[in-house]
């Protein structure tokens, strides 16, 4: 069930990392000076960063019996897919700036997607939802209230998150799907959310979009936590098209915030297109058992 363990031991095998190499490197990095104030996608990259390392520390370090008995990491689906069916889903949103874009080239595809949303962006923008809802192309689910990492959180703090969040979902819904930021699931989080209907999902495929997006390489650490071949590291669109055909399709995990996820978003879907794949959405019925 487990099967990203074996790939995680071979990447840090051949990139010569130890796990304790690996714990220094998940380490909180130290606080950066007063005068350089990181923006929001700076702040936010930093987040992602720490999210995966330590995920990968935990894995390296825990069994996996331990991490699923705990509900830890139950957003990263183990499970094959269905072969030929490839899900494209973009998180974070909605934002002003992209994601009227990323529709844009969905429509020139003729392709379906999942977008999960963030309650207070939700809040913010609810022309771009009504937009989203408005193509009868689309599914939107719910991303939390404001994007926390839910293993940072107290059982209160995390049923508001959920709670407020699933506020901003329009009531006649026939779909009721959630995705926990980071991934980071916990065992309340899911109690709550089966109670209210909700199903979980997360992904087969992790784009990477994020690490790529700074420089269009994809440092040693990040490339061994995102699962990026050595070959791809400078290759987003291969990085994506080749973990498509290694699970024979699947979920696929992208980001409305990232630049890179837009700038390749075309390419992307013709790569995977050109191998014989399938669009659909998440809550096609052949994909449920992917769902929790």
């Amino acid at each position: 069930m487990f099967s990203w363990i074996p790939k995680i031991r071979r990447l840090l095998a051949v990139m010569a990392l130890s796990p304790l190499t690996l714990a220094a490197m998940a380490a909180p990095e130290e606080p950066a000076p007063a005068a350089a104030t990181p923006s929001h996608h700076e702040h936010l990259h930093a987040q992602v960063r720490q999210a995966h390392l330590n995920r990968l520390r935990e894995r390296m370090m825990s069994t996996p019996e331990a991490l699923h008995a705990q509900c830890r990491f139950e957003s990263d689906i183990a499970t094959p897919p269905p072969a030929g069916l490839v899900a494209l889903t973009f998180d974070d949103g909605p934002d002003p700036e992209r994601t009227e874009q990323i529709l844009s080239v969905l429509e020139r595809y003729d392709i379906p997607a999942t977008f999960f949303f963030i309650g207070e962006k939700m809040q913010k923008y609810p022309e771009l939802v009504r937009k989203v809802l408005a193509s009868k192309r689309h599914v939107i689910a719910s991303h939390s209230w404001s994007h926390p990492n839910f293993h940072d959180l107290g059982v209160e703090a995390q049923n508001s998150e959920i709670t407020k969040g699933l506020e901003q979902m329009p009531e006649d819904l026939d779909v009721k799907i959630y995705r926990y930021p980071f991934g980071n699931s916990t065992c309340n989080g899911n109690d709550l959310l089966h109670a209210k209907g909700y199903r979980i999902v997360g992904w087969h495929v992790d784009s990477c979009d994020w690490a790529f997006d700074r420089s269009g390489t994809v440092a040693l650490h990040e490339a061994v936590s995102c699962g990026v071949a050595v070959q791809f590291r400078s290759d987003f669109v291969g990085h994506v098209a080749s973990a498509v055909r290694e699970r024979h399709g699947g979920i696929v995990l992208m980001h409305e915030i990232h630049a890179n996820t837009l700038a390749h978003l075309n390419e992307v879907i013709e790569a995977i297109r050109k191998d014989g794949f399938t669009f659909t959405r998440v809550d096609d019925p052949r994909l449920a058992t992917s769902l929790r």
